[in-house]
This record gives structure tokens, C-alpha cells and sequence, in this order.
């Protein structure tokens, strides 16, 4: 293999991950997977993600979830009735605090793109700095009367967004993904540029552990494992075509993302990631306060 994952230094900083559960969608199948009949339909979980630190404890989160009352999203609602979608919405800031963290202490929320079931409720959190790739600022700048019918959900304030540019030096290759941004400078979490999904999509490379573990989030770079497995292909939906706004990129992604799944001590994890849910949901393993195992 021509890549690797870069070993840890004496005393290496990582990040205890944990997920949160963030809703579910009933949607077609069609859209995600190419071996789906048209009109066969299936449920999506969504996860969110904590991150914290194990030096400075600071945390954050990756992704929101589905708002708790999908009822009041805005040009999104609409949409999703049109393509069939059902909605189950989750209260992020309220699962956070039973398990002992105030939603007052999340110092940072990277948001994977600004499709409706990542958003959540950005406003529930006063003092987070959010982080959004590149290309979400032009269509956050295109809303208008165009932007209703669309699935995406923009109610981020921008007063204190970040837009990250991976075009930037700052950002190098890691693994077998071309750009990647060192988040805290010391090798513990990177943010990677994941195109293809829709503009501006970014994904998550963490340290688990001081010796060598990762656990890579990867949002929307694929809604199925098949995807990963060789077992389906990207979904081409007659009527509403593919979940992917450049499916070439995506598939590219994916190639990247099959290749890292071969790395040692590597955790992959999709924002719609059911094997994980149907193995942890249950008994709470992995779920915050709890942790995800470091491989």
C-alpha cells in the first residue's frame, strides 16, 4: 500500500469519540444503492458525533442530526414530502446534557454539508464556532427564492462559521485522501475534504488511542455499506436521480474511503451507518457518555 496513516509521536494527543443518536429517515433506496427496486423504501439512522480532546478535554461535535421538529424546517419540509421521506428529528443539546455535558461547552461543531439531517438546530449551542467547507459558502450566499424545493437547511450564524478552504497549504495529503487539515496541530484530529456528496463535504480522521488506533467519520460519503463492500453501486433513482450531486467524485471518494477501510486499527463509520446502530444501539455501547472502542 503507497499511502499510510502517520504514527503516533511520544505522548500522542487523540480523541475519545463518541456517537449520538440523531434521528432516522424513511426514504427510498433508490437513491442510495443501484440493486434497490423504484419504489422500494428503507430507514436510515443518522448519527452525530462528540469528539473530546485527551489533553485539553475541549470538545466537539461532528454533525447535528435531524432538528427535533422537521415539521419546522424551512424550504427542506416541503421536499422531502415530495420524495416520500419521513422524518424522525432527535433533541442533540438534550441527549448531551443527560449524559453530564452542557451544551454551553461544545467549543467547536464541523458540519459534514448542510443537507437538512445534518443541521440540527445550530442555535442551540451559544458558544460553538462551526466549521463548514468551502463550497457550502456559495450556496448559502445563493438562498433566496430558488432555495425553497432544495434539501438543504442553512441556519448556521455565520457570525461565527469558519468556511475551510482545502485549497489552502495548510492542507496535505493523509492516507489516501489528497487534502487534510491537522485540525489542533498535533495529529489527533484531521478534517478531510470528501467531494462528490454535495459542495463543500468534509469528513473526520481521529486518533482513538496513543498507539496507533483511527476512527474515520465519513458523513455522506457513502449511505451504505454495500458501497464499500463491492455489493451495490451508487443509486440512480428514476424519478429523483442520485443522493450525490457529482456521482463521479463520489465514487472516487468512495474508492478512497474502501482503501483506508483496508488500513490497520481503522474504525469507518457512515453518518447512516446501520450495522453500527443495529450492534450498539440497544445496550447504549459507544453511545454517549459512552465510547467507541480504539481498534
Amino acid at each position: 500500500m503507497s499511502a499510510s496513516l502517520p504514527p503516533p509521536a511520544a505522548q500522542q494527543a487523540f480523541c475519545e469519540v463518541s456517537a449520538i443518536d440523531s434521528g432516522t429517515i424513511h426514504m427510498l433506496l433508490g437513491q442510495l444503492v443501484d440493486t434497490a427496486a423504484p419504489d422500494e423504501m428503507t430507514n436510515l439512522p443518522c448519527l452525530a458525533f462528540v469528539l473530546r480532546h485527551s489533553r485539553t478535554r475541549e470538545t466537539s461535535l461532528f454533525d447535528l442530526g435531524i432538528r427535533p421538529d422537521p415539521e419546522n424546517l424551512r424550504g427542506a419540509g416541503a421536499t422531502t414530502a415530495k420524495m416520500r421521506m419521513v422524518l424522525t428529528g432527535r433533541d442533540i443539546p438534550a441527549a448531551l446534557e443527560r449524559g453530564g455535558l452542557s451544551r454551553t461547552e461544545v467549543k467547536h461543531i464541523a458540519i459534514s454539508h448542510i443537507h437538512f439531517d445534518h443541521t440540527g438546530v445550530p442555535t442551540a449551542f451559544p458558544n460553538a464556532t462551526f466549521l463548514l467547507g468551502a463550497g457550502s459558502k456559495p450556496v448559502i450566499e445563493a438562498k433566496g427564492p430558488d432555495f425553497e424545493g432544495t434539501i438543504y437547511a442553512i441556519d448556521v450564524p455565520l457570525e461565527r462559521t469558519k468556511f475551510l478552504d482545502s485549497s489552502t497549504p495548510d492542507w496535505s495529503p493523509i492516507g489516501p485522501f489528497p487534502r487534510a487539515l491537522d485540525f489542533y496541530g498535533d495529529g489527533s484530529l484531521y478534517i478531510v475534504d470528501a467531494p462528490g456528496h454535495v459542495p463543500g463535504h468534509i469528513n473526520i480522521l481521529a486518533r482513538t488511542s496513543t498507539d496507533g488506533g483511527w476512527v474515520y467519520l465519513a458523513a455522506d460519503s457513502a449511505h451504505d455499506w454495500r458501497l464499500l463492500t463491492g455489493e451495490a453501486g451508487i443509486g440512480h433513482h428514476p424519478e429523483w436521480g442520485c443522493i450525490h450531486e457529482d456521482p463521479g467524485k463520489a465514487q472516487q471518494n468512495i474508492e478512497r474511503l474502501k482503501a483506508l477501510a483496508e488500513y490497520p486499527r481503522v474504525r469507518v463509520l457512515l453518518a447512516h451507518d446501520k450495522p453500527f446502530v443495529n450492534a450498539n444501539a440497544k445496550d447504549g455501547r459507544g453511545y454517549w457518555p459512552d465510547k467507541i472502542e480504539s481498534l
